[in-house]
């Protein structure tokens, strides 16, 4: 069953196998055993891919929950949390990610050594079916699909530049004012160049010219400690250079706009009890944000 599971997720025989430490061939075998004992074809197989039949789409749910209410039974059995044990598979955004989860991974895989876990830090929209992760953390407004989310914590943008910037700036008193100044852009922000504000209860996007564009948080707010302009950033990002003094927030009475940071599972798969601490554990980590 922890084979089939495996083969539909990835749509591969070979990746299931790769990704169980076997052969192919036994991965083959194991699932030719499960439809033989069902009398019900299970997948579709061709030369290019493995596809889950009827019978299959509506076998895996099921499985899905017999196999990982299995590995909890034997969690709880032993009564002890410190035996949760097995595979845990995490993406997130890399400057978020690099901030909080590189150590909340580590802090968590200490205090379960059983653990076997893995990160990937990209910006790219990771298919967690398709790719075999477990659980991702997003941030941001998400897209319409059959994934659960459960909110974790809360971000919002800030906007801010060196006390070296402003010492030379022209005056910034409202938004319309960054036409004056030089920006520096997140070309990974949605919005790119329009940045959003609110103006007399109303919502605005004023669009600001850029003499430097970066595709990464981090860079973006490298470049502002450097004095190189005005950056528009995720709150988690700056916090610290604000509360000492190295960058200045800038119309905070204008600037609200929210970022939720939301954990994402597949629908399809029951929340297993690593994945269920995981969260909860990441949860304690980024509920002090803002």
């Amino acid at each position: 069953m922890k084979t089939f599971l495996k083969v539909a997720d990835t749509g591969s025989f070979t990746s299931a196998a790769d990704k169980l430490s076997m052969t192919p061939q036994l991965a083959s075998k194991y699932v030719r055993a499960l439809e033989e004992e069902l009398e019900a074809q299970l997948f579709h197989r061709s030369t290019r891919r493995v596809t889950l039949s009827d019978t299959g789409a509506a076998f895996y749910e099921r499985c899905s929950r017999l196999v990982d209410d299995y590995e909890e039974l034997k969690s709880d059995v032993r009564q002890d949390t410190r035996t949760l044990r097995g595979e845990l598979r995490v993406t997130a955004p890399h400057c978020l990610g690099e901030r909080y989860l590189v150590d909340a991974l580590a802090d968590f895989s200490d205090q379960f050594p059983e653990i076997h876990a893995s990160l990937e830090l990209t910006d790219r929209y990771v298919d967690l079916l398709e790719e075999g992760m477990d659980v991702a953390i997003r941030v941001g407004t998400l897209a319409d699909s059959t994934l659960l989310a459960r909110q974790i914590g809360m971000a919002s943008d800030v906007l801010c530049a060196s006390p070296e910037y402003l010492s030379g700036a022209p005056s910034l008193k409202q938004p319309e004012d960054l036409k004056n100044h030089t920006c520096i852009v997140d070309t990974n922000f949605k919005q790119r160049n329009k940045w959003p504000f609110e103006i007399n209860g109303q919502s605005k996007v004023i669009e600001v010219t850029s003499r430097m564009k970066i595709n990464n948080a981090s860079g973006a707010r490298a470049l502002a400690l450097k004095g190189r302009g005005i950056v528009l950033t995720p709150s988690y990002m700056v916090a610290d250079d604000l509360a000492e003094g190295r960058l200045v927030q800038l119309l905070g009475d204008f600037t609200g706009s929210t970022l939720a940071i939301h954990a994402i599972y597949p629908s399809t798969r029951h929340l297993t009890a690593r994945v269920r601490r995981f969260v909860d554990f990441v949860a304690q980590r980024v509920k002090h944000l803002r």
